[in-house]
């Protein structure tokens, strides 16, 4: 390896349990997210925890043809992300329901629902993300450091529309909408170049972690280098 990460990892995956795979995780948070669903309905109170209190309000709309301007809005990508959830918490409660009703056992029903389940799981993990840098970028009024975050987070917010497929699978996003998603993505990744190395420095790795190719690649990649 070209610095020392491969190695630390080398020392330190293996005393970890691989047991909370990534699916399995994401149907553990459908799972908690039903159950606030069902709690809800069944003693007819508002959502309350998990993040779910925009079930209370009417379902956002969505603009019929976006442009730049609305995909880089705050408002927009929290309510792509809030309609995503919805809709898929809706369904996802609706399939179980009909397995139910159909006699199978609690278990199966919800397994039968499996693709559903990770799909709501990462809809909640992506919005939970936004939501989370959104209160990290209200800390500052103004300035570039907020300006760069503003590109950071709206470059999050549409790298997930247009690389999570539930979008189109639902009809949360058209396929003119999904291009105009992927141009914008272009001119934003092209904005941020400039910052590039600064938000690299930000992370502030020990300069003993890096290979020597972070300090001179012209003469990392010599050939007098590869020799060695």
């Amino acid at each position: 390896t070209e610095n020392r990460i491969g190695h630390l990892k080398g020392e330190y995956d293996v005393q970890l349990t691989f047991e909370g795979d990534n699916n399995v995780l994401m149907q553990q948070v459908s799972k908690a997210l039903l159950g606030e669903y069902i709690a809800a309905q069944k003693n007819k109170r508002p959502f309350k925890g998990l993040w779910l209190e925009h079930m209370n309000s009417s379902s956002p709309i969505i603009p019929f043809q976006l442009t730049s301007s609305n995909l880089r809005c705050p408002q927009f990508q929290t309510d792509v992300f809030c309609l995503r959830e919805r809709d898929l918490l809706n369904r996802f409660a609706a399939e179980v329901s009909t397995n139910l009703k159909q006699g199978r056992n609690k278990e199966y029903a919800f397994v039968l629902g499996y693709q559903l389940a990770e799909d709501l799981g990462r809809a909640f993990a992506d919005k939970a993300i936004l939501l989370t840098f959104m209160e990290a970028e209200a800390k500052f009024t103004s300035g570039p450091i907020k300006d760069v975050l503003a590109l950071l987070r709206s470059l999050y917010a549409l790298i997930v529309l247009e690389e999570d497929a539930s979008f189109l699978r639902y009809g949360y996003l058209s396929v003119t909408n999904a291009a105009a998603v992927r141009q914008e993505v272009m001119k934003l990744c092209s904005e941020l170049r400039r910052h590039s190395m600064a938000l690299v420095s930000s992370f502030g790795i020990p300069d003993a972690f890096l290979s020597p190719v972070a300090f001179d690649w012209v003469d990392a990649n010599s050939w007098s280098t590869v020799q060695q």
